[in-house]
């Protein structure tokens, strides 16, 4: 007699008591969030077993910053002298060649104090030393402010031809710089001759330079806006900046106006011009080109001196 087992059924009953008595798993969340959120509090608990190290180089630095806006920054900036300089700079074009001399004086003052305070100077060698300091920040800063204004010129050039080619405008250049060359023939005229018929200057020039009508348009508002805003006789035109002329030709819908992108371009090449020229004189110009000879002839003004005391004390 044979006897044959089911083994497939056995099998399946075994499975299935597995599967109706074996604990449920609960899923509550996102396995990603899971463990993002257990890496954060590994994240934490790290933190805080190191901010009982950290914690006295913490206290220090915000005693530290906290005595610097107290005693220092905030007398500083609720301070009459920067509350009119601020007053004065708060609408100037220039504000960050402005910024860049306050730090140079900042600097300069305090090298002058330190060489007038140095014990170890004799009196007339401290006294030169810091009228010496002190007008090489007086030249420098005049140099500065000088070749900017004079590079200005020629960087507003560059600056068209770029928005130009932005614009894909070949027309925006010349017109730019066609106005400028008239205002300054114009003004040229009025220079040499006071009496003179500001429009028929304004007409010559145009005709000089052969203008478009958009140039030739807009240098003509100029021009009768310099008349209405004149008392007497016309004694100059004010300059065209470049911005104006941006803002103009906008206005007459002749280009489309200016993308955020391309007027921070614009905006941020002016502050570039600044930054070199500012930096090459205060960096460079200073300390190699000026420096050097005023402490020279500082030496040779105080041998100078010496022997004309020891003379007088010999004789």
């Amino acid at each position: 007699m044979n006897v044959t087992f089911n083994t497939n059924s056995l099998n399946s009953n075994r499975q299935n008591y597995y599967n109706f008595n074996r604990p449920k798993t609960a899923f509550t969340a996102n396995p990603a969030s899971t463990l993002a959120d257990a890496a954060e509090q590994v994240v934490e608990q790290a933190a805080k077993d190191k901010s009982s190290f950290f914690a006295p180089f913490s206290k220090f630095y915000n005693n530290f910053t906290d005595g610097i806006a107290k005693y220092f920054t905030s007398k500083l900036v609720d301070s009459k002298p920067l509350g009119y300089v601020a007053d004065k700079l708060k609408n100037s074009n220039n504000l960050f060649q402005h910024c860049l001399t306050i730090g140079s004086m900042i600097t300069s003052g305090l090298y002058v104090q330190k060489t007038l305070t140095n014990d170890k100077l004799d009196k007339d060698r401290k006294n030169t030393l810091a009228v010496n300091q002190g007008l090489t920040f007086l030249v420098s800063t005049a140099g500065a402010y000088s070749l900017d204004k004079y590079l200005k010129i020629w960087w507003d050039d560059v600056t068209a031809k770029y928005v130009g080619l932005q614009l894909q405008d070949k027309n925006f250049e010349k017109d730019y710089k066609d106005i400028k060359a008239a205002i300054n023939k114009v003004n040229k005229g009025l220079k040499n001759d006071a009496k003179a018929d500001v429009n028929k200057l304004a007409e010559t020039a145009k005709s000089e330079l052969k203008m478009s009508e958009t140039a030739s348009t807009l240098f003509d508002r100029n021009i009768k806006k310099a008349v209405q805003n004149s008392d007497g006789p016309v004694k100059s035109i004010p300059k065209f900046p470049l911005d104006k002329f941006i803002d103009r030709l906008v206005k007459d819908k002749k280009i489309p106006e200016l993308s955020k992108e391309l007027s921070s371009r614009i905006k941020g090449m002016g502050l570039l011009r600044s930054m070199l020229v500012f930096g090459f004189v205060y960096r460079y110009f200073v300390p190699v080109v000026v420096t050097k000879p005023a402490n020279l002839l500082c030496e040779k003004y105080l041998a100078h001196k010496k022997s004309k005391t020891s003379e007088k004390v010999n004789a």
